[in-house]
């Protein structure tokens, strides 16, 4: 294990800093310039582009933790080395929290059915529920709800790891490792106590998510057509993020594997598994769309039909629609079919940034034409939606790195953690 904590703590290249620091600034910049300049359609873009951007990273950063927690619920040996990298996405989250408290802001521009000073076009059957004050109050309650237990699981895993580091060599993570260890007790007592705590809030954050995740879902997005809804919304939401973290956790592994020398640790084998993971998400965002999509079909209820109608129908939105049904679906489906693909860590790396930046793709499609009006239909992609997506990039990989570089890299005090795997 000292091995592993000689390639962990590294320091993030200046070049890299500087490089998604002007991404972060040049994404506030756009966000201020849309705001302040922009006429109404300017302004409906700035806060839209902010909800993609908070709804997509916001969902790959928790996902991360919960792939984390699936890994930790079913006791995957095979995914241990990834686990590290997976609780990573979390250190996003704060800085989420806060953007989806901006995101309450644009409401008035965003939600039809929030109330102006002379006017509302809320649904009345549904005000006991679409009204500004209980929404915030509800997605509030699940924000801080999923966050804490997050929080309190990721630094649950990483103590036990500190401790061990510590005894290998001293003094080791700093501040922040005294931060952790305060109060820690004896490494062989510590490990059996925090295992413990661990196998304990994992099944209640998986619960949490499965329920907030859905929550925040149909707040955020379904409400922006007040009168549609759907009962798998929720779940096709969740396993796009799920898919979208897999993607990213696949380039990362491919480029720490590299950079770092793990190839014992993240073989052949368990990239081939992950990337199959990956192919097998693909295929169950799918069959969630298409669930979805045919028992509103054959339902043919009025409040319902419309959202698919407007996707499938009216363009731009039906030629997007065929391109998200190839690039996630028929695209990923034969290119990650074959075992040779899925063994080639360069192109599963690609395959990774690909399924992700389709999937904010995705993201775009499922809330931009709830914004605009009938007849008046556009796919706007410009300095708006580029810049700003920028920013969220930028200000991720800020957080990922700074915390991947004050952890040990693999959780080396997993007694599931091997050097290498043979399918067994």
């Amino acid at each position: 294990m000292k091995e592993i904590l000689d390639k962990s703590g590294f320091e993030i290249p200046g070049g890299v800093k500087i490089g998604l620091g002007i991404c972060v600034a040049l994404g506030i910049l756009m966000f201020i310039i849309g705001l302040a300049t922009g006429d109404h359609d300017g302004l409906v873009r700035t806060w839209e582009t902010l909800l993609i951007n908070v709804m997509f990273w916001g969902g790959l950063a928790q996902s991360g933790v919960i792939w984390a927690v699936i890994w930790q619920l079913t006791d995957a040996k095979w995914a241990r080395p990834f686990k590290r990298m997976a609780e990573g996405f979390g250190a996003f989250l704060p800085v989420c929290f806060f953007l989806f408290i901006l995101v309450f802001f644009g409401s008035h521009v965003l939600y039809e059915w929030v109330e102006h000073p002379f006017m509302h076009h809320g649904v009345a059957v549904k005000q006991g529920w679409l009204n500004m004050h209980f929404f915030v109050t509800r997605n509030i309650f699940w924000l801080v709800l999923l966050y804490g237990i997050s929080y309190l699981f990721v630094i649950t895993s990483l103590k036990p790891d500190f401790g061990l580091a510590r005894q290998l060599s001293d003094g080791w993570g700093g501040k922040f490792g005294d931060f952790l260890l305060k109060g820690y007790g004896r490494q062989e007592n510590e490990v059996v106590r925090l295992e413990l705590i661990s196998r304990k809030l994992a099944p209640i954050l998986a619960l949490a998510y499965a329920i907030g995740a859905s929550f925040l879902a149909w707040d955020f997005i379904m409400t922006l057509d007040q009168e549609w809804f759907s009962t798998l919304f929720g779940v096709f939401v969740i396993i796009g993020s799920l898919q979208s973290a897999l993607g990213i956790l696949l380039a990362v592994s491919v480029t720490c594997r590299s950079k770092f020398q793990l190839e014992e640790y993240i073989t052949i084998n368990r990239l081939h598994d992950l990337a199959k993971m990956m192919f097998a998400f693909s295929l169950l965002w799918t069959y969630m769309g298409f669930s979805q999509y045919i028992v509103i079909w054959y339902g043919n209820i009025p409040e319902e039909t419309p959202f698919l109608i407007i996707r499938s129908f009216e363009q731009p939105w039906q030629t997007l629609l065929l391109v998200l049904i190839f690039w996630l679906f028929i695209s990923v489906f034969l290119l990650l079919l074959p075992k040779t693909t899925c063994r080639t860590p360069w192109f599963i790396r690609i395959m990774g940034i690909y399924v992700a930046a389709g999937q904010w793709l995705a993201m775009y499609f499922l809330i931009v034409p709830s914004l605009q009006h009938e007849g008046h239909y556009h796919f706007y992609f410009g300095f708006h939606e580029i810049l700003i997506t920028l920013g969220f990039a930028g200000a991720f990989f800020l957080c990922y790195l700074k915390f991947l570089s004050n952890v040990p890299l693999l959780p080396i005090s997993d007694k599931h953690l091997c050097k290498t795997w043979h399918g067994h």
